[in-house]
């Protein structure tokens, strides 16, 4: 291995020499790798002490080992671009199957956004390694993020070229120069006919262009798109886009799995994947020929233990060890098997179909119910916005599926939006028990936290709703919660964006238990 060079001692050193950086990334030995993979405590553990060991050399020399994943900048916080994107790539992929990354000595850098993205931590069931479903997400992954789409779109790229994001909005969009949305602005009370403009309020953060949620009349119309998504393109009860938007492609229409639309504007420069949630006669008001594989993925993504919540429900897997005791190696491993029906993996495939088809887009990611958690997952993982509307809590299936999330303090910055009102027991996450909704339709809807940021309505408080199931249908969250907010009453006003609680806990009276545990 190249020794650390010494840089000069006004700043942080920059490595100009792309060959010196390349040769000092160093990559850990292949039988080391091989032991970590095995998901033997003593493997992971070797392998951190390796990476920290890299680091301990580094630091002397002003160098901070770039373990996770950071770009190396000087004191005046100038971004540079990372040679031998390969190697990054394969250094981040060995860390999320192995290892969770660990904070190093220097403070977090505030700005820009992506120097805090790239900083990030993989997340899972501690003791199990990845596998299966989630290995090939992370191989889709690293494939992303070293492309060209992938180092200009993704906040999670480490050698961003994206100035010319934000002037792609062009005449299609309005954007403003903040870093973040704002909050504080009165709905737009005017009617929503869309007619010839369609346009998108956009925000901008380390030349991303972000939609703003809390705009009304953008969050709106991609709630119109996730309507859709319900629906063939020649339904009569087609909503109306806009002429500024079209949908250009469909997907899995002709199959009994994920279906949706590839939305696009009038000229190319964003494109929405809108994916459809579940359809239940029972649960939502309308079934389909989706229904059942619908409801697998249910069960599967936002229950604590396989579905299992008495004898007498049928579960989606056997890992169910005695009363709240779960075998957590065998979640894990349910959740990366018959990938045919997992909707996650194949809308990461449709992915990596669009970015081929528009190479100069802005992607976006939008659904509802079950879609609007795909969403959110597809979007934590390849590092672009995301919306979900309605949508159950996505953190725990990301947790189990090992996907990246940002470092605590750039949490509130990801462009992850989920958008729910109160009244809603699927997104509050109180659709469980024996009473409940869900339990009579068959439905362990168990998970209560996201992730990314919420944009939550009020309707139990500013509206007197009552919590009911049928205020989950994406047609009533449209038309009788976002379009007459601040209309029918002029003291409603756009909710903000927040984190979620950092006090959530999910399956909390649930023990999961490990293979090579001694209990």
């Amino acid at each position: 291995m190249v020794p650390w060079p010494h840089g000069p001692t006004t700043y942080t050193p920059v490595l100009s020499l792309r060959s010196v950086y390349s040769q000092s990334t160093p990559q850990p030995p292949s039988s080391l790798v091989a032991l970590s993979v095995q998901g033997t405590h003593a493997g992971r553990m070797a392998l951190r002490a390796w990476y920290d060991d890299q680091a301990a050399m580094a630091r002397p020399h002003g160098y901070s080992f770039p373990f996770r994943m950071r770009r190396w900048t000087n004191s005046a916080r100038e971004r540079q671009g990372i040679a031998s994107v390969d190697s990054q790539l394969t250094v981040q992929h060995v860390l999320a199957l192995t290892t969770n990354a660990v904070e190093d000595s220097k403070p977090m850098v505030a700005e820009p956004m992506a120097a805090e993205y790239v900083g990030a931590q993989s997340t899972g069931l501690e003791s199990v390694a990845a596998s299966g479903t989630s290995r090939m997400l992370h191989k889709l992954r690293a494939e992303y993020l070293s492309s060209e789409h992938g180092r200009r779109y993704s906040y999670w790229s480490a050698t961003p070229t994206r100035a010319g994001n934000a002037a792609q909005s062009n005449n299609t969009s309005q954007s403003s120069n903040t870093s973040q949305p704002n909050n504080t602005s009165q709905p737009n009370n005017a009617t929503h006919a869309l007619g010839a403009e369609g346009k998108w309020m956009y925000y901008v953060d380390d030349g991303l262009l972000v939609p703003n949620v809390t705009d009304k009349a953008t969050l709106v119309h991609i709630a119109r798109m996730v309507a859709n998504a319900y629906q063939p393109t020649d339904s009569e009860t087609w909503e109306n886009l806009g002429d500024r938007w079209d949908a250009h492609d469909s997907f899995g229409w002709a199959e009994d799995g994920i279906r949706g639309h590839v939305f696009a504007d009038a000229d190319n420069t964003t494109v929405v994947v809108a994916i459809k949630g579940t359809s239940s006669t029972f649960f939502l008001g309308g079934g389909s020929e989706t229904s059942a594989r619908d409801k697998f993925n249910d069960n599967r993504l936002f229950s604590c233990c396989c579905a299992y919540v008495d004898f007498t429900w049928a579960t989606v897997c056997d890992c169910h060890m005695s009363g709240s005791k779960c075998n957590a190696t065998c979640l894990q491993d349910a959740m990366n098997d018959e990938t045919s029906d997992n909707y996650f993996f194949a809308a990461a495939q449709i992915f990596m179909d669009v970015v081929t088809q528009y190479p100069r887009a802005n992607i976006v990611f939008a659904g509802h119910s079950l879609g609007g958690a795909v969403a959110g997952l597809l979007g934590i993982t390849f590092g672009l916005p995301a919306v979900g509307i309605e949508a159950p809590g996505d953190r725990m299936a990301s947790k189990r599926l090992h996907l990246p999330v940002p470092p605590a303090g750039a949490a509130g910055r990801v462009p992850l939006f989920h958008v729910g009102h109160t009244a809603d027991p699927v997104y509050m996450g109180v659709c469980s028990g024996r009473t409940s909704t869900c339990y009579y339709a068959g439905y362990a809807m168990e998970s209560r936290c996201h992730n990314g940021q919420q944009l939550v309505f009020d309707t139990v408080a500013q509206r007197g709703w009552r919590v009911d199931m049928r205020h989950h249908r994406i047609n009533e969250v449209i038309y009788l919660a976002l379009e007459p907010w601040g209309i029918t009453d002029p003291e409603e006003r756009m909710p903000t964006l927040e984190p979620e609680d950092k006090d959530c806990v999910d399956c909390g009276l649930w023990k999961f238990v490990y293979e090579d545990s001694p209990q």
